[in-house]
């Protein structure tokens, strides 16, 4: 004989087509129908709400759309679940107000005070007295662009940074793109649609940087790419390219070295963690120059020479003695190598008593004889 079957509980019946409960489910799903269409709710809905259980009383589950593109890098925290466009920055005053520039100090690979000089400068920390804001000898480039045309394939000026040799901000300005952006590359580049609105047309920030750079020894990492963005060219002598530098190749065992990896390598600072700041990328590309700066500049003298005598031009800087950014002392070169009012083919200058002879006062009479026991210029005194 088989067992019989065990009971239900009350507790497990199934609601009956005409129970007061199933009855209540049905209005509330229709009043919840009904309200759907004005996105107010009725007030069937609201007198329901008081006489239904607990969990009829919550609405539909709410869909939540998957993150894609530029919002899924730049959303965190409790409101991830939101699309980029219901959380917008705000508005940046000034292009000068980088919230880009987040740099990651790392252990520094020596103790010189002057790489420890040059990593307070790509953080921007370095005070300056007015005379290092100059624009000086020596400046770095750096360019962010945006994409244009199918897909954002083709790159567009969309942003200048210009720094002197400490780091101070030369130009930093925003460029109003000449066609329609198709791709702000936000999450590389920073560029945002309203950092566009109101920014100076293409033709008047190129003149300005044509200004800053003319004469001048200009560094950039792969700057190449920068200048043909601004449609300019520089003479070759008076480039420093980070990215062909021969110690900083052979540093990174690479032909073709990443600035990011440079600056952690050489200075013991991680950059472009995020979105890049051209300011940032360019006091660090400054920073790897005058880091190799004296080696550097040994190699380029027979090039920066030979370009002098070719072309007649004078090198970077005034005529005369001036002092450097860097803090020597230096004569102005003049094309062949020599110095104004001296044969270049002059290297010795006779001295007499610790003076030069054309500074003494002039002999009176005959010049001595040298018959009479020795030269002039060893007569005691």
């Amino acid at each position: 004989m088989s067992d019989p079957k065990p009971k239900q509980k009350e507790g497990d019946k199934a609601p009956t087509p005409g129970s007061g409960r199933q009855r209540k489910l049905a209005a509330a799903r229709a009043a919840r129908k009904e309200s759907s269409g004005n996105g107010a709710p009725s007030s069937n809905w609201e007198a329901l709400k008081m006489t239904l259980p607990s969990d009829a009383r919550r609405g539909p589950p709410s869909k939540k759309r998957s993150m894609k593109g530029i919002g899924s890098f730049t959303s965190s925290g409790p409101d991830a679940g939101t699309s980029a466009a219901e959380t917008k920055d705000p508005v940046p005053t000034s292009s000068t107000t980088d919230k880009n520039a987040e740099v990651v100090v790392l252990p520094a690979p020596s103790d010189s005070p002057l790489l420890h000089e040059l990593r307070q400068m790509v953080l921007g920390h370095a005070a300056l007295s007015e005379a290092k804001k100059a624009p000086g000898n020596y400046v770095a480039l750096d360019c962010e662009m945006v994409g244009l045309g199918h897909l954002g394939a083709e790159s567009a000026l969309a942003r200048v940074s210009l720094v002197n040799y400490h780091g101070h901000v030369l130009l930093d300005t925003f460029v109003a793109p000449r066609e329609r952006v198709t791709d702000y590359r936000t999450w590389v580049s920073g560029i945002r649609e309203e950092d566009l609105r109101g920014a100076p047309p293409f033709e008047e920030v190129q003149k300005q940087v044509a200004e800053l750079v003319e004469g001048r020894v200009l560094v950039g990492h792969a700057i190449e790419n920068d200048t043909k963005a601004l449609l300019l060219s520089h003479p070759a002598p008076f480039v420093r390219d980070t990215q062909k530098s021969k110690p900083l190749r052979e540093a990174a065992r690479t032909k073709r070295p990443g600035l990011k990896s440079l600056v952690e390598s050489q200075l013991g600072l991680k950059i472009q963690g995020g979105a890049h700041s051209s300011i940032t990328d360019a006091r660090a590309t400054m920073a790897l120059y005058r880091l190799h700066k004296e080696a550097w500049e040994a190699s380029m003298r027979g090039v920066m020479d030979a370009y002098a005598r070719k072309t007649g031009t004078v090198m970077p800087g005034k005529k005369g003695k001036r002092k450097r950014e860097d803090g020597e002392d230096e004569e102005s070169k003049f094309p062949g190598g020599g110095r104004k009012g001296i044969s270049s083919g002059l290297s010795v200058v006779v001295k007499r008593f610790g003076k030069k002879v054309e500074d003494q006062p002039r002999r009176r009479g005959p010049a001595p004889s040298s018959s009479g026991g020795g030269n002039w210029w060893e007569e005691s005194a």
